[in-house]
């Protein structure tokens, strides 16, 4: 199994458990420089859940204060939050291209279904 299919099982594993449970979810913490490329990934896909369960409230939305707060919401993920994970993604790929050091890591998080062994 390939990287991008790993990355690409996560992203649906997640979003699947998230539309299943029907809760909005928390926003991840911030980048943290111990954290790996599949880590980082992971944090961007919950954001981006946050913001869709985010913008069908506000198509739901009883008043405009509601709105409005709902709308700030969805701002502080896609101008704040999002930058930074995409920001510490890039970081990540130009350090492993700069020092020859490969973004394959041993995780200590293991997700259903993906076989270890497979690569």
């Amino acid at each position: 199994m390939t990287i991008a299919n790993k990355i690409e099982n996560t992203i649906k594993e997640t979003v699947q458990k998230t539309l299943t449970n029907q809760v909005l979810p928390e926003l991840p913490k911030e980048y943290a420089f111990t954290d790996n490329l599949g880590e980082v990934i992971e944090k961007l896909c919950i954001l981006h859940i946050r913001t869709w369960f985010l913008e069908d409230m506000a198509g739901i939305a009883n008043t405009d204060e509601e709105l409005a707060n709902i709308k700030r919401k969805i701002d502080i993920c896609f101008k704040q939050k999002r930058p930074t994970y995409i920001q510490a993604i890039n970081k990540m790929i130009d350090q492993a291209i700069t020092t020859e050091k490969s973004l394959i890591e041993n995780s200590v998080k293991i997700y259903k279904g993906v076989n270890e062994s497979a690569d």
